[in-house]
């Protein structure tokens, strides 16, 4: 087994020990000493070097290549799959990152339709349709009219964890 040989089974053991590692415990923000990077990723810095190793491994042992090609062909392809890895995967997952939460005040201005009716002067209930899910919440007419169970209703303001509501024409 040649230098070049033990090269590229490190290359494929730093990889799998980067895997075995991160299955236990998520500390790859200590590879970039904290630095956020949008392009080198830990993920994608250790998938290249990892297919560096393996292409490298294989292309060494059953072809009759130069090794300067052989490491050619390997960084190659090892910044090719990162690549792809990083537009494939880790860029959609970054984009799909989103809160569920919200705040009370974010439902102003929003529509919603009244599952138990609103006395004038009392509380009922409404349910609002948002990107995250439904949300079940209190309400009472501002203008102290009875709003029935199935008109819609425009939040206009929130008091004491009670969302305001007018009906909605």
């Amino acid at each position: 087994m040649g230098t070049w040989d033990i090269i590229f089974l490190s290359c494929i053991g730093l990889g799998f020990l980067f895997a075995i590692v991160l299955m236990f415990v998520d500390h790859s923000h200590a590879l970039t000493g904290g630095v956020e990077s949008p392009v080198l990723q830990p993920v994608c810095v250790v998938s290249a070097i990892t297919a560096f190793g393996a292409c490298g491994f294989l292309l060494n042992r059953f072809t009759l290549l130069s090794i300067t090609s052989v490491v050619l062909l390997s960084a190659g392809s090892g910044l090719l799959l990162a690549a792809a890895g990083y537009f494939i995967w880790i860029r959609p997952m970054k984009n799909a990152e989103n809160s569920t939460g919200y705040s009370l005040t974010q439902l102003e201005g929003q529509i919603g339709e009244v599952v138990t009716t609103i006395p004038a002067k009392g509380y009922g209930e409404i349910i609002i349709t948002m990107l995250s899910g439904t949300s079940n919440q209190i309400a009472s007419s501002q203008d102290q009219v009875m709003i029935p169970q199935g008109s819609r209703v425009i939040v206009v303001k929130v008091e004491d964890h009670v969302l305001q509501v007018i009906p909605f024409e």
